[in-house]
Formats: C-alpha cells, sequence, structure tokens
C-alpha cells in the first residue's frame, strides 16, 4: 500500500482486508454509524451503488470487502473528494470504486437518471437550528442539513435510482417518522427496518433503514443492534461487524 500523508492528516486502520484509511480531524472522520451502514447494505450480484455524500471513501471501502464490485463515491468537498481517491488508489481498489466529485443535490449534474441499483448514505443528521453548530466547516456539513436536507436525499435517490431499486441509509432514530413521510414522497417505500442502540434497555440513538423505489406498504423491523456491553466494550455482534 502506498499513502502519502498531507498536512493535518493520519493514517488509519480500517481492520477489513487490511484496508487502512487517510482522515483528516478538520473536515471529519467516519464513526461507527458508517461501518454498520455498510454492513447492513444488501449487496446483489452487478449491483451498481452509489454513495451520496462519501468523505474519505469508507462505506465503498467497506463495501468492496464485502463484495461489491461496482461503486461511485459521491463527494462535494474537493478536499474529501481527494481523499477518498487516494484511499481508493492507496488501498488498490480502483477496479471496484471510482470516486465522483460532485453535489449530490444536482445529480444530473454528474449521472444520467436511474444509472444505480443501490443508493447508500450516512447524510447529516440535524436540522440546522437543533444543537450546536461546529466551529469546523467541514464538520458542520457533515453533522448538520446545511448542505443537503433529508428531502434532497430522497430526491437524489429517486433520480438516481432504476425502478426497483433500493436506497440504505442510518439516521437518528428520532426522526423516523420523518424518514417514512420523506421517502413516500419520493415514491419509496420502508422495506427493512433495525434500530441501533448504545445499551440493551435504552431507547434507540439511530436507525438503519432500506427503502424501495416503486415498493408495495410493508415493512419487516430486524432485531436491535445493541452496540456496548454493560461494561462499555463493544458486543460480540459489534465485533463480528468489525471484522474482528
Amino acid at each position: 500500500m502506498d499513502f502519502t500523508l498531507r498536512e493535518g492528516e493520519r493514517l488509519d486502520d480500517l481492520v477489513r482486508d487490511g484496508m487502512r484509511i487517510i482522515q483528516r480531524p478538520d473536515q471529519f472522520c467516519f464513526s461507527i454509524d458508517s461501518v454498520l451502514l455498510a454492513h447492513f447494505v444488501r449487496i446483489r450480484k452487478k449491483d451498481r451503488i452509489a454513495d451520496l455524500g462519501t468523505g474519505t471513501g469508507v462505506i465503498p471501502l467497506l463495501l468492496s470487502a464485502f463484495g461489491a464490485e461496482d461503486v461511485a463515491g459521491i463527494e462535494k468537498n474537493p478536499v474529501m473528494a481527494d481523499i477518498a481517491a487516494r484511499n481508493v488508489a492507496g488501498n488498490y481498489r480502483e477496479r471496484q470504486i471510482r470516486i465522483v466529485e460532485g453535489d449530490y443535490c444536482h445529480p444530473a449534474e454528474f449521472s444520467p437518471p436511474g444509472a444505480f441499483t443501490s443508493v447508500v448514505v450516512n447524510p447529516p443528521y440535524r436540522e440546522v437550528g437543533r444543537g450546536a453548530l461546529n466551529d469546523k466547516a467541514g464538520v458542520a456539513a457533515a453533522c448538520h442539513e446545511l448542505t443537503a436536507s433529508l428531502e434532497d436525499v430522497f430526491r437524489a435517490a429517486e433520480y438516481l435510482l432504476a425502478y426497483g431499486g433500493r436506497l440504505t441509509m442510518v439516521h437518528r432514530a428520532d426522526r423516523l417518522c420523518d424518514l417514512i413521510a420523506a421517502g413516500r414522497a419520493c415514491r419509496m417505500e420502508a422495506k427493512r427496518l433495525r434500530f441501533i442502540h448504545s445499551h440493551e434497555g435504552e431507547p434507540a440513538v439511530r436507525v438503519l433503514g432500506e427503502w424501495k423505489y416503486g415498493g408495495h406498504p410493508g415493512v419487516a423491523v430486524e432485531p436491535p443492534l445493541i452496540v456496548h456491553e454493560k461494561d462499555g466494550s463493544y458486543t460480540r455482534e459489534v465485533l463480528e461487524i468489525y471484522g474482528k
């Protein structure tokens, strides 16, 4: 592997397939949410996958480890698009992954309609005005809907997906009603949900969801995913997801 770090960057271990990943804390570093999302995605042979707001490219890299062969990472921020491209090259994944610098709020600028069978996204969670904004612009945009709203995410997926395609997302559990409503406004039905809990017995903090473009009503709620044991360590399932 060949990684050249620039000022402010660090190199972390991605664990899966021995991959490593360049990150830049003043922009944004991936969290466990991205790892759980990539694991939740159902990958089918010949899927054409788009990852919206790819950041460091962590989700495409993980998807490639799980068998995906055609992934486009879409990233508006040129700094992060450059990091993502270097992460792909450094892990020798150019055959499976391409990085596209573009704004997924304007998908027609980089893709024809219906070009993908699967869209994946770990979007900004917080509405503007809810919670304090981070003083680092890159982190703030990743956390708050400054550059893309929930409705923008579904509209982009509606444009990019072929009819019958799937959108897979991780989001805050307390925004489930917003997720269902925004999906239906774009002809997408939730088909699979899994709630993420920090500890057993606590309310859900995140939800993993899969929507089908043109799907019929009817959703399967999968067993909850518990992240931590009582002592704060990761549960066996989470360790397995991490490849440990």
